[in-house]
């Protein structure tokens, strides 16, 4: 899978230091690692759209990848009701934090306003949100949120910004490689609802 944007919302200097170095590296390194189907050097998507029930691909197996990978190297998973949690060694600074949208797009918000209220409550040093890009929501679960949804939003958060307690905070964007018709599916939820 490749990472197509990292947009940052906040930053009161956090991204100048070398704990931010080691997250941003975790989760580049992280988001590389996801390959489809297992065995393929590249992630290819099953290229059918996720608007009909029974069709498209879930997403709990792209993030199933994405935070095992982040605790080979040293992040806690499921901690603190974020998906995953990295505690600096050294203590130099608050927790960081990644969250990977699996939900609809109120998900994401609410993915956003913990982090944020994290950074309030000076629990976490900032976090960083996961979202598929326009070209990959299309074949997946109907309704996840996604980069475009929450575009709109961003000139909200930044306003974050003016606020010390808020130390980082970013949207990355994630997309396939490539499509193959000879891909299978991502196994999905049976419900039909986002978070499949």
């Amino acid at each position: 899978m490749k990472l197509v944007a990292w947009d940052v919302l906040v930053d009161n200097g956090f991204s100048a230091s070398s704990n931010f170095s080691t997250v941003r590296s975790h989760i580049v390194q992280a988001i590389g690692q996801i390959k489809w189907p297992p065995g393929n050097d590249v992630f290819a998507i099953y290229p059918e759209s996720g608007r009909r029930r029974g069709e498209g691909n879930g997403v709990k197996v792209i993030k199933g990848a994405f935070i095992s990978h982040l605790f080979e190297v040293g992040w806690e998973l499921e901690r603190d009701r974020f998906d995953a949690h990295y505690a600096f060694g050294d203590h130099s600074a608050l927790p960081f934090v990644v969250e990977w949208e699996t939900g609809n797009v109120s998900s994401s918000h609410r993915s956003i306003n913990r982090m944020a209220l994290g950074m309030l409550q000076g629990e976490v040093s900032g976090g960083v949100l996961v979202v598929p890009s326009r070209a990959l929501y299309m074949f997946l679960t109907d309704r996840i949120g996604n980069a475009a949804e929450l575009m709109p939003y961003h000139p909200l958060w930044r306003l974050w910004s003016q606020h010390r307690e808020f130390g980082y905070l970013a949207v990355v964007t994630v997309e396939h490689d490539t499509e193959s018709w000879d891909a299978p599916r991502l196994p999905k939820a049976t419900d039909g609802r986002a978070g499949g």
